[in-house]
């Protein structure tokens, strides 16, 4: 007697609009569907586990074009999807504001399907999509690091955690930048097919496991289009003399500014104090020295201005949540290939 399948089916609803790239849409499709594919090619008897069912939803079925290298042909409109149990908002892409004004046509079947029990999760920029639906108000999130300054901006009632990987408030989960929809891909296929299913996934597909935080590729920016301008000169001077030893008296006398003023003045403009400022100043070159140079981690600590080497591995650990070994493991060309070490027709990358 054929054994009776107990396989449940999770209906998928990857929005579908005109971004930068098709991959947002497609990459995690792929992912879900291979998933499926590997799990039944290896376990053909088993009779139980998870088949995601997968529409592209678009807000009228219209083909998507992508420059004039891709199409992409909806499944279905938000008039006509069949109802989802998990939607997936892919990146709204670097003009994020600007997407904005189209995608949040979007708002009401999202809402809709949230209210009926579907769990939203935001891919990268997608999270500033899910926030304007109001699901992510009171509740924490995560985003490109890139545009969380924007992001804490227009929706300040969400407590963003940029350096997390991927936040799961339950019926809501967001991931970070770009490629971090692998990670989050992982995590679905993990909570709806099991560990076995993601660890199956992630070895056939070679995607790395147990990525949790954005740190390691977050890049200090300064912010410097606050207008400012005696705290700009305070920002060029502390990145001008920032491997020097100085203290907030310092600044505020050449800003013409108490200590209490200056403090309260450079934190509305910059968003950070600031003795964090120079910190992550310091880490951001020691990161650069890290990647270009061959210097010891003693040396580079003192040319960014620490004589401390025990300090300045706590402070670039907790600024990156690498070591400066690890950091420079990562980062730095090493890149080998398979060929005779006397092969002068090996390329630079491979000769590092």
């Amino acid at each position: 007697m054929k054994p009776v399948s107990t396989r449940r089916t999770v209906n998928v609803a990857i929005l579908a609009f005109e971004t930068f790239a098709t991959i947002p849409i497609t990459g995690p499709m792929d992912i879900l569907n291979k998933s499926c594919a590997l799990w039944r090619g290896t376990h053909p008897d088993d009779t139980s586990g998870t088949d995601f069912e997968i529409q592209l939803v678009s807000l009228t079925k219209r083909p998507l074009r992508f420059g004039d290298w891709a199409t992409l042909h909806p499944h279905a409109s938000v008039l006509t999807a069949k109802k989802p149990d998990l939607i997936l908002i892919p990146s709204a892409g670097d003009n994020v504001m600007e997407s904005l004004d189209s995608l949040r046509a979007f708002i009401p079947w999202i809402k809709a399907c949230s209210a009926q029990g579907a769990r939203v999760v935001s891919l990268c920029t997608g999270a500033f999509l899910l926030a304007e639906s109001g699901l992510l108000d009171g509740r924490t999130a995560t985003t490109h690091w890139f545009f969380a300054d924007l992001f804490r901006k227009h929706y300040p009632t969400v407590d963003l955690r940029p350096e997390r990987l991927i936040v799961d408030e339950g019926n809501v989960i967001t991931s970070g930048a770009a490629t971090s929809f692998l990670d989050l891909v992982l995590y679905l296929i993990e909570m709806y097919s099991g560990h076995e299913a993601a660890v199956l996934t992630a070895k056939v597909l070679l995607i790395e496991m147990g990525r949790y935080t954005q740190l390691p590729y977050t890049i200090f920016s300064a912010r410097k289009m606050h207008g400012d301008r005696r705290i700009l000169r305070a920002q060029q001077f502390i990145e001008e003399h920032g491997h020097r030893e100085f203290t907030i008296d310092t600044l505020a006398r050449r800003a013409g500014m108490s200590v209490r003023n200056f403090d309260r003045r450079f934190r509305n403009a910059v968003g950070e104090t600031p003795s964090a400022y120079l910190q992550k100043l310091r880490i951001e070159k020691a990161k650069r020295l890290l990647e270009n140079s061959q210097h010891t981690i003693e040396e580079i600590a003192s040319a960014v201005g620490y004589e401390d080497e025990r300090s300045f591995r706590r402070l670039f650990r907790a600024l990156t949540d690498l070591s400066p070994t690890a950091y420079r493991r990562k980062y730095t060309r090493s890149i080998e290939v398979s060929a005779p070490l006397n092969d002068s027709r090996r390329g630079p990358l491979a000769r590092a």
